[in-house]
């Protein structure tokens, strides 16, 4: 199976079996192949995805393709965003969010940015988009308005759906300016729950909705494959330590906080993960 990435017609089984279709608990009848390529290490799903100028993926993923319903779930993520992006920088600039959803991390920022960019295919969230935030489709859609003009760029948990994960970045490497940078992020296909627990946590990891699967040495991989000149990487373990034990006893997700008993050791048990590359998740800082 080739590469869609470096183009490697070497590659191996990263996981078969049944893959999650939406919400917790809606599997496909059928397995599915997740291969590895060698050579740039990236997991891929072939022949699966959404449209997501439709309304179709907000419905299956979380229920709702109505703004107030994004708002509600994800407004919470932006804490830890900031943090790894820090406020320093922000003031004055022009900041673009590509694959936005409902422009949470934007509202957030907006108050400090000379100008935010909206990338959003889904049309039904791009009518209240448009009344805070210069709003294009995709990335291509923007260059002939901010080629080398966007000064931070950030892409939160979209390279994992994209059709072409080398393209994407080098349209974003385009929007920047000399001296920008660029943040994105992504599912870690090294979390350690997916090597502890097989067989169950792995058909709630790989999803119909993502076509990529990428760890750090992927990630790594794929930004020089598209010109940047350096990339750090910034481990995050979203979940607490109660969220891992009643994955193991009861073989679904729970969310955070479940058993207070264990709270003291939230912050060695997230350090330990993020430290050893086995975290959930992956920020990664890309420079010019």
């Amino acid at each position: 199976m080739k590469c869609k990435i470096c183009n490697s017609g070497n590659s191996t089984v990263l996981y078969h079996g049944k893959i999650r279709i939406g919400r917790f608990g809606e599997l496909s009848t059928q397995d599915h192949t997740v291969f590895k390529c060698l050579s740039c290490k990236a997991g891929f799903l072939p022949n699966v995805g959404f449209d997501y100028e439709d309304s179709e993926y907000r419905v299956s993923v979380e229920g709702s393709a109505e703004l107030d319903a994004f708002q509600l779930l994800h407004d919470v993520e932006q804490t830890e965003k900031l943090v790894v992006v820090g406020s320093g920088n922000l003031r004055g600039r022009i900041i673009a969010d590509i694959g936005c959803g409902g422009g949470s991390f934007l509202d957030l920022v907006g108050g400090m940015a000379s100008e935010t960019i909206a990338i959003e295919p889904c049309l039904s969230f791009q009518k209240e988009l448009a009344k805070k935030h210069k709003v294009y489709s995709y990335v291509a859609d923007a260059l002939s308005d901010w080629t080398e003009k966007v000064d931070f760029a950030v892409s939160f948990a979209v390279l994992e759906h994209v059709d072409d994960p080398l393209l994407f970045l080098k349209q974003i490497r385009e929007l920047i300016k000399p001296g920008g940078r660029v943040l994105i992020s992504t599912p870690n296909y090294d979390d350690w729950l997916l090597q502890f627990h097989p067989g169950i946590y792995d058909s709630f990891f790989y999803r119909q909705a993502h076509r990529w699967y990428f760890n750090g040495e992927a990630l790594q991989s794929i930004a020089v494959l598209a010109g940047y000149k350096s990339v750090e990487l910034i481990y995050k373990n979203r979940f607490d330590l109660s969220n891992a034990l009643h994955w193991l006893r009861d073989n679904r997700p729970t969310g955070k906080g479940k058993t207070q008993l264990f709270t003291p050791l939230d912050c060695e048990y997230k350090k330990n993960l993020e430290q050893s590359g086995k975290a959930d998740f992956i920020y990664a800082w890309l420079y010019l």
